[in-house]
């Protein structure tokens, strides 16, 4: 079987140079030598002293919602509420008829050439849009096989209770394919926490399946819905089968709170998938990975309606976070990038990749001196790897490119 050797990388951009044998989508070998049985078949890449590292996870993406590629949309609505982010929803949902595999690839395909070799993302189920959301997605995931493992959350984003038929909507959206449900704002949204829980739950038992909530609620209410999570996680069984994003009650805890939420996360193995909101504090995530606390980075939007933010670059994503943070030293920068990789691939069940012999061939090259330059300053991805085939080359997609996909909105 012709093998793959990345010559001349430095394996998490620290030691001397290393070369990486990979074969039949694992690593074979990592060395300070090539393969002495080297033959015309294999191919040889030699990246010139570049940093190697596990591909980008991405915990937390909208790609049904994406209008990359589309004309640019000029947003005029001001509040920032959930209710006006339901309005602004329908009215992309109803204006929009480019089919959501296309929207959905373009972004995709970007979020791939930045690096992302597993990605986590929602698709919107209610009545007025039926499953068109997460049918659009499934087509993508066929079509994406080999440049990304896509996991699809059907996802209740204008509420589940609030808007009558969603819940049997959600449950087909499971039977057709979708990996996991999602929930939003038990509290905030629907107005009775216990009920939305009870169906999100129920529904997750039924069909085995992970779930995944926005809880954009705050300060207390927030912290009791996350021990009310956490109680659920426990009676069923769910350990390490639950995700929460957006988590505004993680935003500015007081330090008793965030030792309260820490034990509470780790106990029942929840992750969180922290997105960098621009009008919220980061949450202490030094803190909550050494109580145990799962966790991921994630895009979230993908310059939709609502905000024209989002380009699908996880390594920007920790630079966002650093930066809020004002990390300044190289040690907590690259606990950034580890966020994005090694750690979101244990906290969403992704197959490891610690860049050892044996671990799937999932890999980022890019140029750089340290860890800490590429987060303060994203460099182009080189190349990009999906279990063991090259699949991205400086920002361009090497195999399966949908049409139209390098174009920017």
């Amino acid at each position: 079987m012709p093998r793959i050797v990345l010559s001349n990388v430095r394996v998490n951009g620290a030691g001397d140079p290393q070369v990486v044998t990979v074969a039949d989508g694992r690593i074979q070998s990592v060395g300070a030598q090539a393969p002495a049985d080297l033959g015309p078949a294999d191919h040889v890449e030699d990246l010139g002293g570049q940093i190697l590292l596990p591909g980008f996870v991405d915990g937390h993406a909208h790609a049904d919602k994406s209008m990359w590629g589309e004309p640019w949309a000029r947003r005029t609505s001001a509040p920032i509420t959930m209710e006006q982010m339901f309005e602004d929803t329908l009215r992309q949902w109803e204006a929009t008829t480019t089919p959501v595999a296309t929207r959905a690839r373009a972004f995709l395909d970007k979020c791939v050439t930045y690096g992302s070799t597993s990605i986590r993302t929602f698709a919107d189920v209610a009545p007025e849009i039926g499953l068109d959301g997460v049918h659009g997605m499934l087509q993508v995931r066929e079509e994406m096989a080999e440049l990304t493992d896509l996991s699809i959350v059907a996802f209740p984003q204008l509420g589940l209770l609030r808007k009558p038929g969603t819940a049997e909507l959600l449950e087909q959206a499971l039977r057709d394919g979708a990996d996991a449900i999602g929930g939003i704002d038990p509290a905030g949204v629907d107005g009775d926490a216990s009920r939305q829980l009870d169906v999100v739950f129920g529904l997750a038992e039924k069909y085995q399946v992970p779930v995944d909530f926005h809880l954009h609620e705050s300060g207390e209410l927030g912290i009791w819905l996350i021990e009310r999570i956490a109680a659920r996680v426990k009676a069923l069984g769910m350990r390490h089968k639950v995700s929460l994003c957006d988590v505004f009650s993680l935003a500015d805890p007081t330090p008793a709170q965030l030792a309260h939420l820490g034990s509470v996360l780790a106990e029942a193995g929840i992750t969180v998938a922290v997105g960098v909101h621009g009008l919220l504090p980061v949450p202490d995530v030094k803190a909550l990975h050494a109580m145990g606390v799962r966790m991921c980075l994630g895009s979230d939007s993908s310059r939709s309606l609502w905000s024209p933010w989002g380009e699908g670059d996880i390594l920007s994503r920790a630079m966002f976070m650093a930066y809020k943070c004002y990390w300044r030293r190289d040690e907590d920068l690259e606990f950034a990038v580890t966020m994005g990789t090694t750690l979101g691939r244990q906290a969403l069940g992704f197959e490891a990749c610690d860049l050892k012999a044996g671990d799937v061939a999932d890999l980022v090259v890019l140029p750089g001196e340290a860890i800490g330059e590429i987060v303060v300053a994203p460099p182009q991805r080189t190349l990009v790897m999906k279990r063991g085939k090259i699949v991205a080359r400086s920002g361009a997609l090497t195999v399966g490119a949908a049409p139209g996909s390098g174009r920017t909105s």
